[in-house]
């Protein structure tokens, strides 16, 4: 049991006596070391143990009766965690000096989790071979370790599967990324640790990546369970993001009414937050729910509202005029999509507004009769439109550019996504 353990015996008591980690090592001693002693990490040197005892006025005895130290030797991980010190100090560098020069001394070191600390430290300079080399080794330590070993170390071995999620999205290696965070997920789920602050993060990085692979009911089955059976939410900063992502999901789905739910929730918490500028990009997402449920009045007036209020902010504050484009595109006022296109500055726009824009100009341009400016712009965003999953738009787009070319491979390309679940974007009706 674990309050047969020195860490656990040392911080039942403190926490009995109401003192505090700081005043317990009162300058003797570094607060992480003991935090690292009450989570039974490390065992106490003698004189560290002398200090514990006098300032928690218990005898030596207290402390080192009925220890199991055979059981204890499993959970210790060191009883100096050099490299541990080092990491949560974020000295990455130092780490990452101590490998490369010191190898040898750095294999010596008895901490279950140095593979981890190794690999989360080239992340961070920017290493990320030899962090995945790193981390990969630490989940397969991990993976073939006894089951109370894991417990202990399931938020490390959460982030380290975090960490290659990361590494995975550089590579655009999506698949592989859901199969790291899921294993998470699993381990979490086994272990009860559902309120765990990385528990949040796991459930919103792999709605993302379920998100960018069209996975959106998966998005809705997975978030919607977790907020429903979570009442005490530790890591509340995660929440507005979580509420984006299903936001997202329902109205591709079609649900618009659960969208407009979830963003207002989520822009409700960036306020209290203070955070200016996610409260402007969850109004973007809000535009879209509107217009994709028919309420563009109200659409149209939260884009006014917000033209007015991110003006400091100056690719969100250009991106709600292209959303003001995108509403007149909809209705088929393209006279007013072109008064407010020139008054736009392309270079200055986000790569999503920007190709939002040659896509709207280009079909305004094919009817009327621009043919040579409609291709350029065309062939401008297909690419970008093609990678995001917008096959609406690019169904569009494809049935211009063969009218105009008469060219049978674009009606080929409009053919090959026609019943394709895609993203929503621009076109609100599939062509």
């Amino acid at each position: 049991m674990l309050d047969l353990y020195i860490g656990s015996k040392i911080k039942t008591l403190r926490l009995q006596k109401k003192i505090s980690q700081s005043q317990l090592c009162d300058n003797f001693m570094n607060r992480i070391v003991l935090s690292r002693i009450e989570n039974n990490k490390a065992l106490p040197s003698l004189e560290q143990l002398i200090h514990i005892s006098e300032r928690l006025e218990v005898p030596l005895s207290y402390f080192i009766s009925d220890v199991k130290y055979d059981k204890l030797i499993e959970y210790a991980d060191n009883s100096s965690s050099i490299i541990g010190d080092l990491f949560n100090s974020q000295n990455y560098y130092e780490i990452v000096k101590l490998i490369e020069y010191n190898h040898d001394e750095f294999l010596k070191i008895q901490d279950f989790n140095k593979y981890y600390y190794a690999g989360a430290s080239f992340f961070n300079i920017g290493l990320y071979n030899d962090a995945l080399k790193y981390l990969k080794r630490y989940v397969n330590l991990f993976l073939k370790s006894k089951e109370d070993i894991q417990k202990l170390n399931i938020d490390n071995f959460c982030q380290a599967l975090n960490i290659l999620f990361k590494i995975m999205l550089k590579n655009h290696n999506y698949e592989k990324g859901i199969c790291y965070l899921e294993l998470a997920k699993k381990y979490l789920c086994e272990f009860d640790s559902l309120n765990h602050s990385i528990c949040f993060i796991i459930h919103n990085n792999l709605a993302y990546l379920y998100l960018n692979t069209n996975q959106f009911q998966k998005v809705i089955n997975l978030l919607e369970s977790f907020i429903n059976t979570h009442d005490n939410f530790i890591y509340v900063r995660a929440m507005p993001h979580i509420y984006m992502s299903l936001n997202i999901a329902c109205y591709n789905v079609g649900d618009y009414d659960k969208s407009i739910k979830y963003i207002e929730k989520a822009i409700l918490l960036f306020k209290f937050f203070d955070d200016e500028y996610d409260v402007g990009r969850c109004h973007l997402n809000y535009i879209n729910s509107l217009r994709y449920s028919g309420n563009f009045d109200k659409a149209f007036e939260v884009v006014n509202r917000c033209k007015d209020e991110y003006k400091k902010y100056n690719k969100l504050y250009l991106s709600f005029f292209i959303q003001e484009m995108i509403l007149y595109f909809n209705i088929g006022n393209y006279e007013k999509v072109m008064e407010i296109s020139s008054n736009i500055e392309v270079n200055q726009l986000s790569e999503m507004s920007k190709h939002n824009y040659e896509f709207m100009m280009g079909h305004i341009k094919y009817l009327h009769n621009d043919f040579n400016g409609a291709y350029g712009l065309f062939k401008k965003c297909e690419k970008y439109f093609s990678a995001q999953y917008y096959y609406r738009d690019l169904s569009l787009l494809y049935d211009d550019l063969y009218n105009m070319t008469k060219d049978i491979s674009y009606k080929a390309k409009q053919n090959e996504i026609m019943n394709k679940n895609g993203r929503k974007n621009i076109v609100m009706v599939q062509q």
